[in-house]
């Protein structure tokens, strides 16, 4: 972990850095779920002080990715069986209807730059680079909700994507899942361009409903060593 160096007016102040990097540490998966983090040593590793690593943690805490047992630990939240199933709910209420008014509220704008992900998320694909790709793959949805134009209804949803990062790269270990995870990204922004809710949102059923097994099939192995 690298903290920058600079003036205030040119880079981010330190405890956002500090919230950056812990929080990039966490979805890429270098902080595993329910492992415990030190604040001292974080510090350290960082070279500042305890206050802006204990302000950025406190945010993390905050957001669901970190979770607090009093007079004890902090560790990286550890989602369980449930907790999957729940967001996965949540999820497609939203995206449901997300993609309804993203469909009535379609511009040619907008179309432009589904496309322009669409081209990243194929790059990313073919190339093999799955990292990126599930990088993208969480703008696609990120920018479809959106475009419906409701601020508050993306805004609720934003935590939630973060929940579940770590594990969008072990649903698509598969080389199967992962062709069909594309297929299914072209096929949702294909119906949404051609406005027809019904198939974009049959696409987007199947696909939340395959990256929920496939991440509760990870859960299971894992309460099973």
């Amino acid at each position: 972990m690298k903290l920058k160096h600079g003036s205030t007016s040119q880079i981010t102040t330190i405890k956002d850095q500090v919230y950056n990097i812990i929080k990039e540490n966490i979805l890429n998966g270098n902080f595993k779920p329910g492992e415990k983090l030190q604040e001292k040593k974080i510090a350290e590793q960082l070279n500042v002080s305890r206050s802006p690593v204990r302000e950025a943690i406190k945010e993390l805490i905050g957001e669901g990715l970190l979770e607090s047992i009093p007079n004890k630990s902090i560790s990286v939240k550890k989602l369980s069986k449930k907790d999957i199933i729940d967001v996965f709910e949540f999820r497609t209420v939203i995206e449901k209807y997300a993609i309804n008014k993203t469909i009535l509220n379609l511009t040619e704008e907008k179309i432009k730059i589904l496309d322009e992900l669409l081209e990243e998320l194929e790059e990313s694909y073919h190339s093999k680079d799955l990292t990126e790709y599930c990088r993208i793959d969480v703008k696609i949805h990120d920018v479809i909700i959106y475009m419906s134009e409701n601020m508050v209804v993306y805004n609720a949803i934003k935590n939630i994507f973060s929940l579940i990062q770590p594990f969008r790269v072990i649903s698509l270990h598969s080389k199967k899942r992962f062709e069909n995870s594309f297929i299914e990204h072209k096929e949702i922004i294909k119906a949404i361009k051609e406005k027809d809710f019904e198939r974009a949102w049959s696409v987007n059923s199947t696909h939340l409903n395959l990256a929920k097994e496939q991440i509760i099939e990870h859960l299971i192995k894992e309460e099973s060593k």
